[in-house]
C-alpha cells in the first residue's frame, strides 16, 4: 500500500547547516536503502527554523517505525531527533 509521511519540525538556525549535511550523508541514504522511494526536505524560508520532510513509500510496511525498528533505524531516528524540535508526523495512504 502506497503512502506518504509528512513531518513538520523546527531546527535551530545554528544547527541547520549541520542537519542538512547529516541528512544528505546519513539519514536520507539510510531510508532510501530501506524502501523509501522519495525523501525530500523543504525549509519555509532561508533562516527560518521551520522544515517539512516528505517520505514516499510504495510499500508502507517497508519501513517499520516503532519499538520493533532495527538498532540501525533507531540510531538514524535518534540523529534526526538530535536536531529536530516540535516534530509533528502525519501518514497518508493512497486511496485511488
Amino acid at each position: 500500500m502506497e503512502g506518504l509521511t509528512i513531518f513538520t519540525f523546527d531546527v535551530p538556525e545554528e544547527k541547520q547547516a549541520e542537519y542538512l549535511k547529516v541528512t544528505s550523508e546519513k539519514i536520507k541514504p539510510f531510508w532510501e536503502s530501506h524502501g523509501c522511494q522519495s525523501y525530500d526536505i523543504f525549509q519555509a524560508t532561508e533562516g527560518s527554523p521551520a522544515f517539512l520532510k516528505t517520505m514516499f513509500l510504495a510499500d508502507m510496511s517497508a519501513i517499520q517505525m516503532g519499538a520493533d525498528m532495527s538498532e540501525e533505524a533507531k540510531s538514524i531516528v535518534q540523529i534526526f531527533n538530535s536536531y529536530a524540535t516540535n516534530v509533528s508526523v502525519k501518514t497518508y495512504v493512497k486511496k485511488t
